[in-house]
């Protein structure tokens, strides 16, 4: 006789297969079933299922081998394409996870299919630089300039008819902080503020993702429209020069306070689907196998949803630069189980190796193509062809008029006046002759492209915007090139003289070019390169009516030019395709409305080394943590000026101004005059300070809302702020109760200010 524990095996034996065995047969009579009554020849095929069980089916007809392959991206062939990423068998049609050469990079002036690849001709709408996308401070502005991107991404998409690949992704937006205004790419960024930067990213992706609105929660279709890949989470804000072995030290606080901040509003917000993580290390550890950033806290705290996605070819270097593990097959290991999903390049074919070796189980693959065949359900890639909302989008819009109105428009919003002296500027097209338009930078678009950028159907310089205008009021214009940005030779300044000598104005137009700045160029002077300045010297002799016009995508700083105040002068990102937008500025056509993305120091003597990552450290990185008396900016964060006189019409009013509980809804508000002569733009900035603060890790100061607002002239409005005290950044860690100033104006100059006051026991 069996002994009780025994037959309770045997009968476990025979139980398990059983079950397996009703649950295959049940699965597979549901899956003929479905087919019999479905058009599709697979349940993942069908966009009336839920997601989730559209991803289940598809997970369950992957092989292995193909899961490995969905998870590497590498170089396109010549027609565009990415084999190892479709699945022929299944009918799956190729997919980008980053679109680099389809789909526009925003904050990189817009790069769109001509970018690397000639598999299809045409022109494309190409905007400012990342620093001019936010130098407009207008949300709304870049909320519509993401739908044009994303208009003419899918009227690319769609119209491009010999190809099996879907692009519907981009490497979008630079969102790190520029925490030192010597990093090459600070031109792709929003800047030096946290704040800002969330603004002007959500307003971009969201029109580019499909929302209807900027306001809105929920995509318009239900499907995106494009998925923006985020760059790069989280810690390369330079140096570029040894960037794929240098390892940054930052304290968990500035983590909190400054690098992370952005990334978690996009999340947020619903604004983010692909985050790119960083080339570099954090703390010793190589951001592509970072653990505790990738998984901890992007995904267990803050519940992305998403899929992660390595620069391009650093993969390898958690080995061969970090020495972080002994093998390729290790790295790609502890990548993928740190929480980095996909990898742009092709070392994630070893993981087939790193597998037999015993570094990851299949487990970890499953989890990793999961999370990236989601967002490819979620961009309509599995869906059957001719069924995306997006698809009907014309061709005809790509370069259209309307886009090109609206680059202008953005490009004429991000232009900062700095100084204008005696009213320099605009200049009075009726009482002018002739103007000298000199300087390097006048007629030369590589200070319009830069790096990563589209083709549009014209470039139009600054020099054939002021011709344009010129022409129409009998001006004569006359143009050299005056000095180089290269080199100090001297050959055209005598020439330039004789010109600007013979004008009625003078206008130069210099500045830097992505020589000095760009990807692996990292800059050590803040000052205007070659001969410009003695040139500029020159020029300010002749006692003439004189502006500057600086292009750069970073802070320039003459201190020379401020202290003469004898000309006026201007700010631009490298601007696009729209030059003409700069000559309506110059003429008044336009009104300069722009604020600084970022803080104009002195020169470099007020800087931190740029491979120390501290933010509080004396005298401070950026306008949150600066010291003003110890390093006074040339020029502060949010500055700029108007050809109008705008006047505060009123104090500052907080209400309530005393409170007991840090929920209560405190309204600011102001009364602002247009006092003419122009109809114009108005950024109402408010800022915040906790004047009694001891904890020196946290900002002294910080942006907390801002709103650009149209003035007609002798025109007053009441611009309104609402928030609460528990949602001002880490107020948790401040002396509550206590006191809070607040301001209106730049994050030096205080034109309105006012007091709160916290006290529980009031």
């Amino acid at each position: 006789m069996l002994h009780k524990r025994s037959r309770e095996n045997l009968s476990m034996k025979w139980i398990i297969p059983l079950l397996f065995f009703i649950c295959s047969i049940t699965y597979m009579y549901n899956y003929y079933k479905y087919v019999c009554k479905s058009n599709y020849d697979y349940p993942f095929q069908d966009p009336t299922l839920p997601i989730d069980i559209r991803l289940d089916n598809l997970m369950s007809l992957l092989t292995p081998e193909e899961k490995i392959d969905m998870l590497w991206m590498g170089a396109t062939t010549a027609d565009g394409e990415l084999p190892n990423l479709s699945v022929p068998r299944l009918n799956i049609r190729g997919y980008s996870w980053m679109g680099q050469g389809y789909v526009y990079r925003s904050a990189s002036n817009g790069c769109n299919i001509n970018c690397y690849s000639s598999v299809i001709d045409g022109n494309v709408s190409v905007l400012p630089q990342g620093t001019g996308i936010a130098s407009t401070w207008n949300k709304n502005l870049i909320f519509q300039s993401g739908i044009m991107i994303s208009d003419e991404s899918m009227a690319i998409q769609y119209n491009y008819k010999n190809k099996s690949i879907d692009y519907k992704t981009g490497a979008s937006s630079v969102i790190n902080i520029a925490r030192d205004p010597r990093w090459g790419r600070v031109p792709e960024t929003y800047g030096e503020c946290p704040i800002l930067t969330g603004e002007i990213a959500v307003a971009f992706n969201k029109g580019i993702m499909g929302y209807a609105k900027l306001e809105d929660t929920e995509l318009e279709y239900g499907i995106y429209k494009v998925i923006p890949v985020m760059r790069h989470f989280v810690d390369y804000d330079g140096p570029d020069d040894g960037r794929f072995s240098f390892n940054a030290i930052i304290s968990d606080n500035d983590l909190r306070t400054t690098y992370l901040p952005v990334w978690k509003k996009l999340i947020d917000e619903k604004a983010i689907v692909g985050v790119m993580s960083s080339i570099s290390a954090v703390n010793g550890i190589p951001s592509a196998a970072n653990k505790y950033l990738l998984n901890d806290v992007l995904r267990n705290e803050w519940n992305f949803t998403g899929y992660v996605i390595s620069d391009c070819d650093p993969m390898g270097d958690i080995q061969k630069s970090f020495h972080y593990t002994a093998t390729l097959e290790q790295a790609v290991a502890i990548s993928v189980s740190s929480g980095n999903d996909i990898n742009c390049g092709q070392e994630f074919k070893f993981l087939h190796k790193a597998i037999s070796d015993g570094f990851v189980n299949f487990d970890t693959i499953n989890l990793a193509i999961r999370r990236g065949l989601h967002s490819r359900f979620l961009s309509g890639n599995f869906d059957p062809i001719g069924t995306d909302p997006y698809s009907s989008i014309p061709y005809s819009i790509v370069d259209s008029i309307e886009h090109k109105l609206l680059t202008k428009q953005i490009v004429s919003e991000s232009i900062v006046l700095l100084q204008n002296p005696k009213q320099i500027l605009p200049f009075n097209l009726t009482k002018i002759k002739q103007i000298a338009v000199i300087g390097p930078s006048s007629n030369d678009i590589t200070v319009q492209a830069h790096t990563y950028h589209g083709t549009p159907s014209k470039w139009i310089t600054t020099l054939d915007g002021i011709q344009l205008i010129a022409s129409k009021y009998n001006i004569n214009v006359v143009h050299t090139w005056g000095a180089s940005r290269k080199n100090t030779s001297d050959e055209d300044f005598q020439h330039a003289i004789e010109l600007s000598n013979e004008s009625d104005i003078i206008l130069f137009v210099g500045g830097l070019d992505e020589s000095f700045e760009e990807e692996d160029t990292d800059r050590n002077t803040l000052q205007l390169p070659g001969g410009q300045l003695e040139l500029i010297k020159l020029l300010m002799k002749l006692n003439k009516p004189f502006a500057i016009l600086i292009i750069s995508g970073s802070p320039i700083s003459e201190p020379y030019i401020i202290n003469e105040n004898s000309a006026a002068l201007l700010w631009i990102s490298y601007f696009g395709q729209s030059g003409d937008a700069i000559a309506d500025i110059l003429f008044g056509l336009s009104i300069p409305s722009g604020c600084l993305p970022f803080t104009i120091p002195i020169n470099t003597s007020q800087l931190l080394p740029i491979d120390d990552y501290s933010m509080n450290k004396s005298p401070g990185r950026t306008y949150r943590y600066l010291d003003y008396i110890k390093a006074p900016p040339l020029f502060p964060f949010g500055y700029g000026l108007s050809y109008s006189k705008f006047k505060m019409n009123s104090k500052l009013n907080i209400y309530p101004n005393r409170i007991n509980n840090l929920d209560t809804d405190i309204i600011a508000n102001i009364n602002i005059i247009n006092q003419g002569p122009f109809h114009a733009q108005f950024v109402t900035q408010l800022y915040y300070e906790f004047p009694n603060s001891t904890v020196v890790e946290l900002p002294i100061r910080e942006l907390l809302q801002f709103n650009k607002t149209l003035f007609k002239i002798n025109e007053q409005k009441t611009i309104s702020f609402t928030f609460r005290i528990r949602n001002i950044p880490y107020s948790n860690r401040q002396q509550i109760p206590g006191i809070i100033n607040f301001w209106i104006g730049n994050s030096r100059d205080k034109y309105a200010q006012s007091t709160l006051l916290i006290d529980f026991d009031s």
